[in-house]
């Protein structure tokens, strides 16, 4: 895998790390889940989104249509 490295402030890196430790992750992993987000977001990479995630998506972009069961 090939390897990028970026360079942090102190408050950056800091506020990295309490994000890495709130969602269980080490802070390498953190930062690469960050990048590949930002990339969907910005449609420069295809998303890998959940199936939960694009079911609320499609509730959300068709208010007439009803809700499923469940």
């Amino acid at each position: 895998m090939p390897k990028v490295i970026i360079y942090l402030r102190e408050q950056e890196l800091s506020a990295l790390h309490h994000l890495a430790q709130r969602e269980y992750r080490v802070p390498k992993a953190q930062a690469a889940l960050i990048i590949r987000t930002e990339l969907e977001k910005l449609g420069l990479i295809e998303g890998t989104q959940p199936a939960a995630t694009q079911q609320t998506e499609a509730w959300t972009t068709a208010p007439d249509s009803p809700l499923p069961a469940g």
